[in-house]
């Protein structure tokens, strides 16, 4: 067991915590939330996720359709997108620190109890617990025969019990108001409009591109670049994201949020400066395979001699990507020679033995 799958309710914050081994694939994904969230809570509306593999494959996509759920997916290398499940991350990580052995061995064993002490605590979004808010009553906790009741409980059916969770959910729902309006605010003092131009230059965040074998992030630099935008992708309300001519080395997919960008002004001040280029990336490769190439028209040379041969284009599709044709790049043969040589030589060999036909443009 090395993952765990993380399941919260949007609304009353209730959350499943299943163990999950590394290597499991999209089928027992989907009988894990089958077991530990269908059977109970019935079929999701909408699903919120980051971009796993197991959540991006044509078999998760398929059982979110059968069961008329929407799949919703975070931007790339941007959680704050569902930062619900983010808080509850830290949360989790938090708790098993302090009920773990030192060797870690036994994490798996205390899910169960790491999930009972936040269903049961009062949550700061809503101001109830989510157990009290999803199940319509407190559960009884270990120390409650110690404890006086304070106030006599409503039997399930009545108009007193229907009364006073109506009266539980209006609170929740005002308390999610506050706590929206709150956040807003506060991400509001630091957030400013995005005004990069296509054609400016930008430094990317050094955290967003990969890192060499046995090199610590810590002591990289915070920027790479200055690189062009080439497009704008996307409208997101905090900020789109944007295409980057970056090196071709990086291997890594060249669409980056605003909010992962910084301005690039121009300065005579410090002429020996050096390049902020980074170097070769062996650690994160974002490439996944070529799918497509066309030949690009050259100029016909004036005079006699051999014409020139046409240059090639190949489509680059990467990893936990969905969208095709709005994520798939084009680059030429020179600048993937220098990125993937080892896709370039699959891909040519899947030519030579009749497998892809040429795109003509």
């Amino acid at each position: 067991m090395r993952h765990i799958f993380v399941i919260v309710d949007r609304f009353s914050k209730y959350a499943r915590l299943i163990a999950m081994p590394e290597t499991a694939k999209t089928e027992h994904v989907i009988k894990l939330f089958k077991e530990n969230w269908v059977r109970d809570f019935g079929l999701p509306k909408s699903i919120v996720s980051h971009r796993d593999v197991r959540f991006t494959s044509e078999l998760w996509k398929a059982a979110a359709a059968e069961q008329g759920t929407q799949l919703q997916m975070t931007s790339r290398n941007h959680p704050e997108a569902n930062g619900q499940v983010e808080q509850l991350n830290r949360v989790v990580q938090h708790l098993l620190r302090h009920y773990i052995k030192p060797n870690q061995v036994d994490w798996d064993e205390k899910l169960a109890l790491i999930a009972s002490l936040y269903n049961n605590a009062v949550h700061s979004a809503t101001g109830v617990s989510p157990n009290s808010l999803l199940l319509t009553f407190k559960p009884r906790l270990p120390l409650d025969f110690l404890l006086p009741e304070n106030q006599p409980l409503a039997a399930p059916g009545t108009l007193e019990f229907a009364y006073r969770y109506e009266q539980l959910m209006q609170q929740a729902v005002e308390q999610m108001h506050k706590a929206q309006a709150a956040m807003i605010e506060s991400e509001n003092k630091h957030r400013r409009p995005s005004t990069f131009q296509v054609g400016e230059r930008v430094w990317v965040k050094s955290s967003e591109l990969g890192q060499e074998h046995e090199i610590s992030r810590k002591l990289m630099p915070q920027n790479f670049g200055p690189w062009e935008i080439l497009d704008v992708v996307g409208n997101e309300p905090d900020g789109p994201s944007y295409v980057v001519r970056i090196p071709g080395h990086l291997r890594t997919c060249p669409v980056f949020h605003a909010s992962k960008l910084a301005p690039f002004k121009e300065t005579d001040q410090f002429p020996s400066r050096r390049s902020m280029l980074p170097p070769t990336m062996d650690g994160k490769v974002d490439i996944d395979d070529i799918v497509d190439h066309r030949e690009m028209p050259v100029p016909r040379l004036t005079g006699r001699g051999r014409p020139p041969k046409p240059k090639l284009q190949y489509r680059v599709r990467f990893r936990h990507h969905t969208d095709p044709k709005e994520e798939d790049r084009w680059f030429t043969r020179e600048e993937l020679m220098q990125t993937a040589p080892q896709v370039v030589a699959h891909y040519e060999k899947s030519l030579r033995k009749g497998k892809r036909e040429i795109i003509e443009d």
